[in-house]
């Protein structure tokens, strides 16, 4: 960026992205005219952040903030530079002079061609869709951002408000209809915020006037924006009198508009006094909406807010980045919230909700709910409060499959609805309800096996293998010569905590590059070897120490001889392998028309991957077939993807902008995915339930679904098993029919007996995040866990929300950390300078350090031998909040 344009920004707003328009200052030092400021304020009200550095505001009253001074260099800036702002054409931020015809500001460059534009209209003939000169103009940005269909679809919805076009004059609204002729009515306000609707007035109803009346009356006693599915209806059935229940449906069968139904019924209830809720501090309804993922979040509250038409921005809350503190605030403006289990879980521990003062729990993919998973963790709560006598919220579990968990299929539902504590299950039942079902969604014709034969050789993984794996493997005294890929995965992750046990510095290299060289083979086995062996060099860069060991030169040798071998064999052109070769033919073979395609691969470099080799392939270039890819949320660095970015991902695939989608199981599980003629997974299979939902992903008619893998490997083994288990699943819904309502509760029932037994005999779990006092599990310090530097002491590290920081002077000056926001901690030894965590900013812009707990070992106690954790969920010890 040149100079110029480095003064240039400086007087553009963070916020809108143009010239400066009356100015102000926030605390963090960044500008924004008044205007955006008010908007921000406005729609964000107390978690109003900075649009530039995400800093809380603080100041939350537009008055309280003045204008700068004539004498501000801002003001000056903006007084000497008079003709620059941004283009209307390029978005560029320039100087730029208005358009003699529309006065939209144009840069040098664009200004011929814009000018260009208005010659174009003022010729063409109003053929175009009846649209005259000026219409056309008005429309010609909007053009460029829709698809044709789209286009056409805003041109009729528009025409629809011009023919009853608003002409405000004093006591009338004066609308005039395409004929010419006039009707007077009375005048209301036009922009006025929509009056609230008096429940009071409401017609009174009960759960039965709900469950025996036709989707259209449902539709008008709850004021609901669809019309409900007869199924569905009769779904909410035990949710409308009460009961927890689990909806067993299908994906794409509307489980969410169930759990709505439930939700929107006791609402209007408890508005019309009918039932009291169960929370004291409140008259109002409360309920939470938990799902396993952050990304669907909004989804879910995008999907009630059809339910919830009446002030939906007052009722319903997403909870993404809002720290506990405030919550007790939000509970009293909103009344049902939107969170991941997690963070909902680290509430709960952090004391910032409480799960007695809710009213409905609605939990999505509940099949989680076993063992030590979040879902189940607030579920052991739920029943401890229970059996202590307090009031708990009623239960609405959704999921397209309850699945095995390796057992029996039907002691497993039993076991899920006892730790959910539903006795009520929700399932389509055979004739009549089936083809209800089948008739209002759409399922895939086909669920097809492609296998591949393996590939007998390949010179890159014989030279990996015998020249370098090997001969860093001897030198460390392992034998990894008869290891499949799985034990050498298992036996390297033991021997690398060992290692770091012990400080044994020359095995910590060794296993820390051989399982670099292992995860390159796996990648390899199905991706290009192009963006494979980049993926391995930025990873042994990051191996690189300051101050190398003989050990480390010997293994940086050895990797620096199998990369010149691999550029030589890339010179002489390697061929793409089979698998790939079988995925591009596929989705040539099954895209037609404007069909939308989609790839569930392992792992987010998968994705990335074979985004870039689907966008190269010039078959697929000929066809104008283009790719996109989409992961979880979280760090750019860790191939994730923004909550905007997954966003404006899956805009694009709807617009047809991108016809093929590769992602990861964030698009399997839950995620509102555009319909698609073809899901393929490729190499990827999971367990039962992953089988089950990637084939409802496939949405669209005439769909279809394939794997492809490897013939006789380790996924065709396990795509095998899951759906032997699938069909247990179903044999598991069968049986529950027929033992009978009254049997299935009396062995749900004895399952709860044993699992309240075990809670009252073991009491509830400490857990970190809901530490409150010292106890002997804190560390007395903390090293580095692949080198042993002191780093700081336990007491050191603090609680910020959810996130571990240290805060020790100590620990600065001996790690010298940087002190920006985002940038990295790493070892302050010269021969390790691995990664330690990041720098994040606390109150008043003071740095702190939030450390990874894979970078760490904790000494505790007396123990002689450094304790490991994975997370720090894990780790015990006492952290005092910030």
């Amino acid at each position: 960026m040149d100079n110029q344009s480095q003064i240039f920004q400086k007087f553009r707003c963070l916020k809108c992205e143009r010239r400066l328009n009356k100015p102000l200052e926030l605390r963090c030092n960044h500008f924004i005219c008044r205007d955006c400021l008010e908007t921000v304020l406005r729609n964000h009200r107390t978690d109003a952040q900075c649009p530039a550095c995400s800093r809380p505001l603080g100041d939350y009253q537009i008055e309280n903030y003045t204008y700068l001074s004539p004498i501000h260099y801002i003001s000056r800036l903006l007084s000497t530079f008079t003709d620059v702002n941004e283009c209307h054409t390029c978005k560029e931020f320039t100087t730029v002079k208005p358009c003699s015809e529309c006065s939209k500001d144009q840069c040098h460059s664009c200004s011929a061609k814009h000018e260009e534009t208005h010659l174009q209209i003022e010729e063409q003939p109003n053929e175009n869709l009846e649209l005259s000169n000026e219409e056309l103009e008005i429309l010609e940005p909007i053009k460029s951002y829709l698809s044709k269909k789209e286009f056409e679809d805003f041109i009729q919805t528009a025409r629809n408000h011009v023919d009853r076009a608003i002409l405000k004059q004093d006591k009338t609204i004066v609308y005039i209809p395409r004929n010419g002729s006039t009707v007077s009515v009375e005048k209301t306000p036009i922009w006025s915020d929509p009056e609230i609707y008096d429940w009071s007035k409401h017609e009174r109803f009960s759960e039965s006037d709900i469950i025996n009346s036709k989707p259209e009356r449902v539709r008008q006693l709850l004021r609901l924006d669809f019309n409900p599915r007869p199924y569905q209806i009769r779904m909410a059935r035990p949710g409308l009198a009460g009961k927890n229940s689990i909806v067993c449906l299908q994906t794409g069968s509307g489980k969410t508009f169930i759990a709505a139904i439930v939700a929107k019924f006791l609402h209007i209830r408890s508005l019309q006094n009918v039932i009291t809720p169960s929370s004291s501090s409140t008259s109002r309804f409360k309920a939470v909406f938990l799902v396993p993922i952050k990304a669907l979040v909004a989804q879910q509250c995008a999907a009630f807010r059809q339910a919830f038409i009446d002030q939906p921005d007052s009722i319903l809350k997403p909870i993404d980045n809002q720290v506990g503190e405030r919550f007790k605030n939000l509970y009293q403006q909103f009344d049902i919230f939107f969170f991941t289990v997690q963070k909902f879980a680290n509430f709960l521990e952090g004391k910032h909700a409480d799960l007695t003062k809710f009213d409905l729990v609605i939990i999505d993919e509940c099949h989680h709910c076993y063992d030590n998973h979040p879902i189940n963790s607030m579920m052991r709560q739920y029943h401890r409060l229970k059996l202590s006598g307090y009031t708990v919220p009623q239960i609405i579990a959704l999921t397209a499959s309850v699945g095995t968990n390796k057992k029996n299929a039907f002691d497993h539902l039993v076991h899920v609805c006892a730790n959910l504590d539903c006795l009520e299950i929700c399932a389509i039942g055979k004739g009549v309800e089936e083809d209800e079902l089948r008739n209002s969604t759409n399922t895939p014709l086909s669920d097809t096996i492609l296998s591949v034969p393996k590939e007998i050789s390949d010179p890159i993984v014989k030279a990996l293998k015998d020249d370098v794996m090997k001969a860093i493997a001897s030198r460390l005294g392992y034998d990894i010569s008869m290891m499949d890929n799985q034990k050498l995965e298992t036996f390297l992750a033991v021997e690398h905590d060992n290692a770091c046990k012990k400080n044994d510095r020359d095995a910590i290299i060794g296993c820390d590059y051989l399982k670099k060289f292992h995860r390159f083979l796996i990648y390899y086995d199905d991706l290009p070897l192009v963006e494979c062996i980049q993926w391995l060099i930025e990873g042994l860069k990051e191996s690189t120490a300051g101050n190398p060991t003989q050990f480390d030169k010997f293994c940086r040798i050895k990797s620096d001889e199998f990369l010149k071998f691999v550029t030589i064999q890339i010179s002489n052109s390697i061929e793409v392998k089979a698998k790939l070769k079988k995925l591009v033919e596929m989705i040539i073979y099954l895209h037609t028309g404007n069909c939308r395609g989609l790839v569930l691969v392992r792992t987010k470099f998968h994705a990335v991957s074979l985004e870039t080799f689907l966008n190269k392939h010039s078959d697929l270039k000929k066809r104008q077939i283009f790719a996109g890819h989409l992961t979880g949320q979280g760090s750019a660095e860790e191939l994730s993807l923004p909550g905007n970015q997954q966003s404006k991902v899956l805009d694009e695939f709807r617009k047809g902008t991108k016809q093929l989608l590769v992602a990861t199981d964030v698009a399997q599980e839950g995620l509102d995915v555009a319909e698609c003629s073809y899901v393929i997974r490729y190499e990827f299979v999971s367990n039962e339930i992953g089988t089950v939902q990637s084939r409802g992903r496939a949405r669209a008619s005439q769909s279809k679904c394939f794997l492809i893998t490897e013939a006789l490997s380790l996924n065709y083994q396990r795509e095998t098993d899951n759906r032997l288990k699938e069909e247990d699943m179903k044999q598991a819904i069968t049986e529950w029919r027929e033992k009978g309502i009254q049997e299935f509760r009396t062995l749900v029932q004895k399952e709860q007996t044993d699992l309240l037994k075990n809670l009252s005999t073991n009491g509830p779990q400490p857990t970190a995040l809901g530490a409150s006092q010292p106890n002997k599990e804190t560390a007395k310090t903390i090293h580095c866990r692949f080198c042993d530097t002191f780093l700081c002491r336990g007491s050191s590290l603090r609680l910020q929300g959810t996130t571990i920081v240290c805060l020790d002077p100590a620990f600065e000056k001996l790690v010298n950390p940087p002190k920006s926001a985002g940038e990295k901690v790493v070892c302050p030894n010269r021969t390790c300078h691995r990664e330690l965590g990041a720098v994040i900013l606390l109150s008043r812009n003071a740095p702190g350090y939030a450390l990874q707990i894979s970078s760490l070992k904790f000494f505790i106690g007396n123990e002689m031998l450094p304790r490991l954790f994975k997370k720090w969920s894990q780790y015990q010890g006492y952290m005092q909040p910030l």
